[in-house]
């Protein structure tokens, strides 16, 4: 649970900037799905080839700064076609227990990088890559895990969900229920749905779930909601060496 004020207060603030500034930066998720979901084909016979046009669009969210789980998952995947085929096909397994394939799928990428890491000294495949795989291929089920985000935005909507570090089981199973908690929220604020399907095109997935959006309402919270006390402070001291210094010439 989570107090629905401080959610509101939030979406205040992310609506009034969705079309003018965040669509334009974060629409290239909507845009990563639809394309996954186009490309997607475990059957294919190069499959290497297929997995690296189906992550195409994801840019950040599978490379960033000293990680790289899309160039690593390619790379097993032309080294070990067969074998990485087999883990997305376990992964993707529905009838399975979604933590058990997550740590299923980090396992197995230790393996690989043993075998055929060529001396590397990571994988890359930790749960916020192998959550975003599940993301791309059940857009309608899924969210994008990171540790940090997700404790951010338990904090700021002072939810009673907790997350530490190491213990991935139990984050995994809050985080889905604290996301999933939110996009009902986000489904019963027809404004906000209606801003969204006015910017989707034809290249966006149609997120009828609010999925993806809820991913979204997310890195808001993170990135830029929670740094408002931090700003309001500066602000507040901003001014008051103004006044000081005012002061100062007037002595």
């Amino acid at each position: 649970m989570f107090e629905q004020f401080r959610l509101k207060d939030v979406l205040v603030q992310y609506k009034q900037n969705f079309v003018s500034k965040l669509w334009g930066e974060e629409k290239y998720k909507w845009e990563a799905v639809k394309w996954f979901q186009d490309n997607w084909d475990v059957n294919t016979p190069d499959f290497a080839e297929m997995l690296s046009c189906a992550l195409d669009k994801t840019y950040n969210l599978l490379a960033s700064a000293n990680n790289f789980p899309k160039g690593r998952i390619v790379d097993f995947a032309k080294s070990a076609p067969k074998e990485v085929r087999a883990m997305f096909i376990a992964l993707f397994d529905e009838s399975k227990n979604v933590f058990e394939r997550m740590d299923a799928f980090k396992l197995q990428s230790t393996v690989l990088l043993e075998k055929y890491g060529n001396g590397a000294a990571q994988h890359y495949q930790y749960e916020n890559a192998i959550s975003t795989y599940l993301w791309l291929r059940y857009p309608d089920k899924y969210y994008i895990y990171k540790f940090g985000e997700v404790k951010t935005v338990a904090s700021e909507l002072e939810s009673d969900y907790h997350f530490k570090k190491g213990v991935y089981a139990d984050n995994i199973r809050n985080f889905l229920k604290l996301y999933d908690e939110i996009s009902i929220a986000l489904k019963a604020d027809t404004e906000l749905v209606n801003l969204l399907q006015s910017q989707l095109t034809d290249t966006c997935y149609p997120d009828p779930k609010l999925k993806t959006l809820t991913i979204d309402v997310g890195f808001y919270i993170s990135r830029y909601y929670s740094q408002k006390d931090a700003t309001a402070g500066a602000a507040t001291q901003n001014m008051t060496l103004v006044f000081l210094l005012m002061i100062g010439v007037n002595c």
